[in-house]
């Protein structure tokens, strides 16, 4: 429910929608405060508006350490892969070094048998 009600909250939020929003209400204010007499001090006004940004400002802090959170999952496991490709990595030299080894016995084996073929 919770994530349900910042998913909502964030979609109004998005810039164009709150500028419709903010635009209605202020015009409406206005509205009603020329041709009635509503809110003479504008003290309902900027009460509203002001809890609208204490609101937003802590949803947008929220959503803010979420992400910083996510962030932080996301470079642990950056590094845990890389500590796997490293320890891999080292795996495969050591196979390519027995491999070297092992070309380099068949190579001085092959060649000490040219040195004392047949013709020799």
């Amino acid at each position: 429910m919770r994530k349900w009600i910042l998913r909502f909250y964030l979609t109004i939020r998005k810039p164009r929608n709150f500028l419709k929003i903010v635009f209605t209400f202020i015009g409406a204010s206005l509205s009603l405060h020329w041709l009635r007499g509503y809110d003479s001090d504008w003290g309902s006004t900027n009460l509203i508006l002001s809890i609208d940004a204490t609101i937003a400002s802590t949803v947008m802090l929220m959503v803010q350490e979420e992400g910083a959170e996510m962030q932080a999952r996301m470079l642990q496991t950056l590094v845990e892969l890389a500590q796997t490709q490293r320890d891999m990595l080292a795996d495969h030299i050591t196979v390519l070094k027995a491999l070297r080894e092992g070309d380099e016995r068949i190579l001085q084996a092959l060649t000490e048998g040219e040195d004392n073929g047949p013709g020799k």
